[in-house]
């Protein structure tokens, strides 16, 4: 038995050491009754929870780390909202609580389709909320996770030409495209096609079978892609709508491209201050451009490069000279911004760190293994010479800082160098230790050459060397991931319990962040999200400016309270606070405009935080006959912004005619369901029913079961024909994208059984196949 374990832990003992770091990394979820979402942040920077008195916190709740805040705002409620849907054997498809209600599945970053979320199915909501939120930021991490397998099948495929491997490829795709990333699963299918084309003429090596092989490798490749239709069709259609394209975000930071400079983090990662320290002196943001592997596995990266390459291991040098390309300034780097790619112009190039990070993982790996081979002194001698250049330049660095006098540098300059010194000192510290340990094996080696204890010394190192990494690696995230306390996950305050027990199916608007009030079940004109439709961002425009043509990039938010357009969103309530000009909370500041003027109405207040009710918000849903048919854009909203009273505005001309008198009419038993909308309806006239929802392709309108014409009203929202009498009305989301999607993957599906069949059936025909 004990031979057994034994030799069962010899096989998988890394699988248990992978197992103890994760146990290592997460202890505060075991011991501190804590979870891996900045809830601190939530509370402490955050309206209208910062205005809160926590018990245990009289000077309010410290923030550990303030840059990774989508997690909450984002990430958490919408998975959240995954999970509801799956729970309730719903596609979510549909998401009404931003944006005046927006697409859900297409926008990626939902996950909605990753297999990972069948968690949600399986746990109750609180658990699968806080447990699957992975770890802050989960999109690209899950995503690229699956490359080292993706890399491990494709080559399999190539040399062995199976079924299984092909299925193995194509299953992988999905979970990475699922994932809710777009360019690391963009970035792994270049990483695909070029591994496999390097495969193909440098380690198969033949000619003839070439062009057959790389058809063979594109056609796999192709069947990933749809079998991942169900996601990638929707994401498609709402990217050629969205407002994506005119997103400035990503220009004010230089396009995420890495600044020469940063070239330190490889070596020392807050060489440039910390973020969560409070002392980050570095451009742009501190979390973009992590990058940092260890100080020790860079050492067996050098060591990899200046002994003899295997095959394999030169298309990972090759693979992480091109990513280095085009993640600092180069021509290279600024080539995608220039020539407006779609879909890598609007996004960070920062992401390709992952496959920096990925291929100096596997160079360290061939590094090490080279060197449990060889047990050369070419590792002792490239340790020595990064820590003697690391002890130089921190000396260089003193130097600085002690003859400040005589240099030009401020003091702001010489408080930041100083940063830096100090940031140096732990992985400089580091490379002392394992040159010492280095230092101890090669004397070991010389003493017992040839015999067994030399082979404990080289266990011992091995160790010395894991442990050593392990302890900064772990550091490192520690220091910068949060952990808060579960208290903190979105507790319920006076304001949100008011909004929650009064605002029904009408929305809110400002005061609370964006995203934020999701996961009270609250409805919302505004939202954050950089893939949303781009009508639904003008509709903003046409609140705060008249008209629709300052697009507000991936921020919905409305800014002036004025226009009567947004009563027609159903905003019945309104939360703001008194500000000075940097948005931060002042008594002797000023309400967001229109918010103080006679249409609005205090209700609550808790603290500095005041809710007020919008008196002429019109109801979710309304009957009218009084329409206007909209000429052009321009005259819609014209009309909307200008009137007084509420007028409907269509796209086009019903074909019903319509009575001259308005309607007497009731609206009861109004359900906002998944991907549906139910409600009952009685008038005694032939009128026009509003419906505030957001429109977009996809919707369908139903009146006792019958298919009912959708007008586009008001410019964003919904209008159908209603005839008098009592009717159940209702609207339901059926993209037709995500179902073409769907029979894409079934036949594709049929297609993978039906090559492992035939290739079952060949091989028990010709058993040497």
């Amino acid at each position: 038995m004990k031979k057994r374990l034994f030799q069962f832990f010899k096989k998988y003992w890394p699988i248990f050491i992978f197992i103890l770091i994760s146990l290592l990394f997460f202890y505060p979820v075991f011991l501190e009754n804590k979870i891996p979402l900045p809830t601190d942040a939530l509370v402490g920077a955050h309206i209208p929870w910062s205005e809160v008195k926590w018990k245990g916190y009289p000077a309010g709740v410290p923030i550990k780390n303030q840059e990774i805040t989508d997690a909450i705002s984002q990430f958490y409620p919408w998975r959240k909202l995954v999970g509801e849907f799956w729970r309730a054997g719903k596609v979510p498809l549909w998401n009404p609580y931003m944006f005046n209600g927006t697409p859900f599945l297409a926008t990626l970053h939902s996950a909605a389709l990753y297999p990972l979320n069948l968690l949600y199915v399986f746990f109750n909501d609180y658990f699968s909320g806080y447990m699957v939120a992975w770890l802050e930021f989960a999109t690209g991490g899950h995503a690229g996770l699956w490359l080292p397998l993706l890399l491990y099948f494709e080559r399999k495929m190539l040399l062995e030409k199976k079924a299984i491997y092909v299925i193995a490829v194509v299953a992988t795709y999905f979970m990475i495209f699922t994932a809710g990333d777009f360019q690391v699963p963009l970035f792994i299918s270049i990483t695909y096609l070029l591994f496999g084309a390097y495969l193909i003429y440098f380690e198969i090596k033949q000619k003839k079978e070439s062009l057959k092989n790389l058809i063979y490798l594109i056609f796999v490749f192709i069947l990933g892609i749809i079998l991942s239709a169900p996601q990638l069709l929707p994401t498609i259609e709402l990217f050629l709508q969205s407002v994506r394209q005119y997103d400035p975000y990503i220009k004010e930071y230089f396009y995420g491209l890495m600044g020469w400079e940063k070239i330190t983090n490889f070596i020392w990662p807050d060489f440039f201050g910390n973020i969560v320290t409070r002392n980050y002196w570095g451009k742009y943001g501190f979390h973009e451009y992590i990058s940092y592997v260890g100080i020790i596995p860079l050492v067996y990266v050098f060591y990899s490069f200046i002994v003899k390459k295997a095959i394999l291991e030169k298309f990972f040098w090759f693979l992480l000279f091109i990513s280095l390309i085009f993640l600092f300034p180069t021509p290279f780097g600024l080539l995608p911004y220039k020539l407006q790619i779609p879909g890598l112009s609007t996004s960070s190039a920062s992401r390709i760190i992952y496959l920096v990070d990925f291929s100096l993982a596997a160079l360290t790996a061939y590094g090490i293994d080279k060197w449990l081979k060889s047990k050369d002194t070419k590792l002792l001698k490239i340790t020595f010479l990064i820590t003697v250049l690391c002890c130089i330049s921190m000396g260089l660095l003193r130097l600085i800082m002690l003859n400040s006098q005589y240099t030009n540098f401020t003091y702001p300059t010489i408080s930041n160098l100083s940063v830096s010194f100090r940031n140096m000192i732990p992985q400089t510290v580091l490379l002392i230790f394992f040159l010492c340990v280095l230092t101890v094996f090669y004397k070991a080696k010389l003493v017992f050459g040839g015999r067994k204890i030399e082979n404990y010394f080289l266990y011992l190192t091995v160790v010395l060397m894991m442990l050593l990494s392990l302890a900064d690696i772990l550091r490192f995230a520690w220091k910068n991931t949060a952990f808060g306390p579960i208290k903190f996950l979105f507790p319920e305050t006076e304001i949100t319990n008011y909004l929650s027990n009064n605002s029904g199916t009408s929305r809110i608007a400002g005061g609370i962040p964006t995203n934020l009030f999701m996961p009270y079940k609250l409805y919302s004109a505004e939202g954050y999200d950089p893939l949303y439709p781009e009508k639904n961002s003008r509709w903003y425009s046409i609140v705060d400016w008249g008209n629709t043509d300052n697009l507000g990039g991936r921020y919905g938010i409305i800014h002036y309270f004025e226009s009567s357009a947004i009563n027609y969103a159903a905003v019945k309530y309104i939360v703001d606070y008194k500000k000075d000009i940097h948005g931060q909370i002042n008594s002797k500041g000023d309400f967001y405009k229109g918010v103080d003027s006679l249409r609005y109405l205090e209700v609550f207040r808790e603290g500095e935080i005041t809710i007020f009710e919008n008196k002429k918000a019109l109801p979710y849903v309304w009957l009218t006959n009084n329409y206007f048919v909209a000429e052009n854009i321009n005259d819609s909203v014209n009309k909307m912004i200008k009137s007084d009273y509420p007028i409907l505005l269509l796209n086009k001309t019903p074909r019903e005619i319509l009575g001259k008198n308005n309607p007497k009419y009731s609206v009861t038993e109004i359900v906002k369901g998944y991907n549906e909308i139910k409600f009952n309806t009685s008038s005694d006239e032939d009128s026009l029913l509003f419906l505030s929802e957001s429109y977009y392709p996809g919707w369908k309108a139903y009146v006792d079961g019958k298919d009912s014409e959708i007008f586009v009203a008001n410019y964003l929202f919904q209008s159908i024909f209603i005839p008098k009498g009592e009717h159940l009305v209702s609207f339901q989301y059926k993209s037709m994208s995500y179902k073409i999607g769907i029979v894409s993957c079934i036949i594709t599906v049929s297609l993978l059984i039906g090559l492992w069949v035939y290739e079952r059936k060949s091989i028990n025909i010709n058993p040497d196949i």
